[in-house]
């Protein structure tokens, strides 16, 4: 029991650590459940549902709707063999059921949602791999299989999950988590070298035609899609450090953009629309802002640089004579970051509480 109780403890340690680097918020009130209120809709058998589960709580102000996003989130730690098309079903299943209650629970409310009065309840399910050997691709849990007398079998209907219009719910699987905490792994790396502050950067957002930033830009976070998207751009200011030589601060490294590439990079097309993009956000206008590129997908493909310098080529000779922006583009670094994975002893764990 003592070593279920640790494995479960897994999931809980390392998603209080992701989170925090990306500028999300944890409520400290765990495993508490609250009562449904609607139990012979959301009952799965003969009994009406009786309280529906809370693991833990992150929230983070959405850039654009300058509300509340609040999770309410199920953690999971499962070794490779038990992540399932079945477990993963009836997780989603009961994380839907939950947050439909949620939303109209003054219980949950009082409890999780506070003072705010500008929210949203979404549902996350955070899905760690304790043992570091699942690599497959986790969209293929919702393909359904052809059975022996020719049927689709198993896989998930999307389709059927019972949430209603205008509900949210998020799966953060194995690789996204692997790739969060190697984003993590580099920057305490940068920090350690005197090129990334050590609390004082921003996720870079772009003023939207219909949709502007709101509030402080310093201290937006990464929102979840953003972190499930195929880059995240990372600002930050001068990076300035104690001299012990001098006794006095000194600038160690300059203003710019560190941006977390998670693509494969095989076709230099895939650089041509992300330089279209830094073209589009201004961002290739002035050589006072250093950019680089760290690839942290799991996989970059084998001849990536080959197809990073074609693109600057071909993008160079596009601007025109434009030399002043194709010399910021031949300026931007590209970096293939070491990927990391955590894997915990359940000993350690049990240590630790």
């Amino acid at each position: 029991m003592a070593e279920t109780s640790n494995i479960a403890k897994m999931a809980e340690k390392i998603s209080e650590d992701i989170f925090k680097w990306f500028k999300w918020e944890h409520v400290p009130i765990k495993d508490l459940n609250f009562t449904c209120h609607k139990g012979k809709e959301h009952s799965s058998s003969s009994k009406d549902k009786k309280t529906h589960p809370v693991d833990t709580i992150f929230k983070y102000k959405d850039p654009y709707k300058g509300r509340e996003v609040i999770f309410n989130t199920d953690l999971k730690s499962y070794k490779k063999g038990s992540i399932t098309s079945s477990a993963l079903r009836d997780a989603i299943w009961s994380m839907a059921r939950t947050i439909d209650c949620a939303d109209g629970s003054e219980e949950w409310r009082k409890r999780y949602a506070l003072s705010s009065k500008n929210y949203e309840i979404r549902g996350l399910l955070f899905v760690y791999n304790h043992d570091g050997e699942y690599q497959n691709n986790f969209l293929d849990l919702f393909k359904p299989k052809i059975g022996k007398e020719g049927k689709l079998t198993g896989g998930i209907n999307i389709g059927n999950v019972p949430l209603r219009e205008g509900q949210q719910l998020h799966v953060i699987e194995p690789l996204l988590i692997q790739y969060m905490r190697t984003i993590i792994s580099d920057m305490d790396k940068l920090h350690r070298e005197g090129s990334f502050p050590e609390k004082s950067y921003s996720f870079y957002y772009p003023d939207l035609l219909l949709h502007k930033l709101k509030g402080d830009t310093q201290n937006h976070p990464a929102t979840i899609e953003l972190i499930s998207g195929p880059y995240m751009i990372i600002k930050h200011d001068d990076i300035v450090k104690w001299c012990e030589r001098t006794s006095a601060p000194i600038v160690r490294y300059g203003k710019g953009y560190v941006i977390y590439y998670n693509q494969t990079g095989s076709t230099y097309l895939e650089f041509i629309y992300l330089f279209d993009m830094l073209s589009n956000l201004q961002i290739l206008r002035t050589k006072e802002n250093k950019i680089r590129i760290r690839v942290a997908h799991k996989q970059p493909f084998s001849d990536i640089r080959s197809s990073f310098q074609t693109a600057v080529e071909i993008y160079s000779h596009s601007l025109g004579g434009d030399e002043f922006k194709a010399e910021v583009l031949k300026s931007i670094e590209l970096e293939i970051v070491e990927q990391t994975k955590d894997i915990f002893s359940t000993n350690d764990i049990g240590w630790d509480r």
